[in-house]
Parts: C-alpha cells; sequence; structure tokens
C-alpha cells in the first residue's frame, strides 16, 4: 500500500511539473511572436492608394457635371476634417431644370493608413443637431464607361445609400449618403472593413474609401420621395467622378466574396 501511495504521489508531482513547464513555454512562445511577426510582410501597414489625390479631395472637392461649386471650404467636423462644397446646377446639362438647384457635398476621405470609417454619420448628425426620419436604404449602380479609367473600365459597381430626411430649426433635407471605394459603396462601415481584409489578404492592397453625404434643401418636413430620383442621379455622379480620379487602381472581388461582403 505504501509503495502504491508513493507512485501515486510522484505522477501528480510529474504531471504538476509538466503543466509548469507547458505555462513556461507558451509564456516564451506568446513573448516571441511579435519578434517573428516583424518580418512578415504584411507587419507594416500598407500604404493608400492615391494617398495624394484622396488629400487634394479634402483641400479642393470634386467637380460634377453639370455643377458649379459656388464655394468650397475644408473644415472639423468631429474632429475629422470634410470637405463642404456649395454646389448650384447650371444652365446647360442634365440638371438645369433641377430642383432644388443648389445642393450640399460633404466629403470626408482617407487619408492615412490607419484611418478607417466610424462615426461619420453621427459626427454630421450632432454638428447639425439634426432630428431624421423616413430612413431606407436606397441603392444604384453605375458602370464606369470612360476610357480615361483603364483599370476600371466596363465595370458595374453597386451602392447602398441610406437616404432618408433630416431637420432642425433652419433647414429641412433629403440626405444620401455612403462610404465609397473603388469596388462599390455602403453607408455601413463594417462593409468596407470587410472589403479591406479581403483586399489585403488576396492582392496585398488597401481598399481606400471616402465618405459621401449629399444635402438636398427641401421645404419643411416635405416628403422627400420626390427628390429620389434626384438623389440617385448625383450619387452616380459622384461615384463615377470618384473612379475616374481617385478610384482608379485595379481592385476585384470575386462575385460570391463580394455577397459575403454585402451580406456584413
Amino acid at each position: 500500500m505504501s509503495s502504491y501511495l508513493r507512485s501515486t504521489t510522484v505522477t501528480k508531482k510529474s504531471i504538476a511539473t509538466l503543466i509548469v513547464i507547458a505555462i513556461l513555454a507558451l509564456f516564451v512562445a506568446i513573448s516571441a511572436v511579435p519578434h517573428y511577426l516583424s518580418s512578415w510582410p504584411w507587419a507594416t501597414p500598407l500604404k493608400v492608394p492615391n494617398q495624394p489625390a484622396l488629400q487634394a479631395i479634402r483641400d479642393q472637392g470634386i467637380t460634377l457635371p453639370g455643377w458649379l461649386s459656388q464655394e468650397q471650404i475644408k473644415t472639423k467636423i468631429g474632429g475629422d476634417t470634410w470637405s463642404i462644397q456649395q454646389l448650384s446646377a447650371t444652365n446647360e446639362g442634365p440638371f438645369a431644370a433641377a430642383s432644388p438647384s443648389t445642393i450640399f457635398l460633404l466629403l470626408r476621405p482617407q487619408v492615412w493608413e490607419a484611418d478607417q470609417p466610424e462615426v461619420e454619420w453621427l459626427d454630421l448628425k450632432g454638428s447639425q443637431q439634426w432630428q431624421t426620419d423616413s430612413h431606407q436604404s436606397l441603392p444604384f449602380e453605375i458602370t464606369q464607361n470612360k476610357p480615361e479609367n483603364n483599370d476600371n473600365l466596363g465595370k458595374t459597381v453597386r451602392i447602398s445609400t441610406d437616404y432618408f430626411r433630416a431637420w432642425n430649426k433652419d433647414q429641412t433635407y433629403a440626405i444620401l449618403q455612403w462610404y465609397a471605394s473603388p469596388i462599390g459603396g455602403s453607408a455601413s462601415p463594417a462593409w468596407w472593413f470587410w472589403a479591406d481584409q479581403n483586399a489585403q489578404w488576396r492582392q496585398r492592397q488597401r481598399m481606400p474609401w471616402v465618405a459621401v453625404s449629399i444635402w438636398l434643401p427641401i421645404d419643411p418636413l416635405s416628403d422627400i420621395i420626390s427628390q429620389q430620383e434626384m438623389a440617385v442621379a448625383l450619387g452616380q455622379s459622384v461615384q463615377a467622378e470618384l473612379l475616374q480620379t481617385v478610384f482608379t487602381q485595379k481592385l476585384s472581388v470575386h462575385p460570391s466574396e463580394l455577397d459575403q461582403i454585402r451580406a456584413s
């Protein structure tokens, strides 16, 4: 019996020793991980494609066919810098008889590697002290068919926007907004996150983005349905301009993967 007890005691001590050794080995492995990761190619953040062009949007805004920029400023909203443009419809062009004839275009581009979409819509709402309602998803498509942008030539992209009514004591607007990217866009930050992860792992590239918010002034508390067609046309025009200027790199996603990104 005594020999059995001694054997059991030895076994328990051996198990305890193995556990201690395993824990120490785990700590050593964890401490070594950063050293090994530092030599991996993705340990260094990938650069944002066309970063100077993105910064130029913040400083200068963009040009839209059929619209004249009456004023452009850059200002801080919620700690981030936005471009704000007041645009008026030209006498000639598709928006000549548009109502409203003056709109506001707000753009907040990605300007550095760690910059990612987060609370842009909350920042805008808070800065204007808006009340909102009539939220709805307003999707549209655009096909890039201009020869200036060979990489994206013939590519059709889909955009899912947030379209709603917003008002404060001074003005009521129909609002259209989304995060634009080279492969499409969505009002959801999560959409960009998964698209960016996909681009990094599969193509060793970043997925640049621009937050777009279009404000169409309307009569106090009037219905936004009447502005829907114009809102879509403006959204298509903005996305097309971004594809031709800042989103010129070649990025592709398999249709099945794109469906998964949209579902997210």
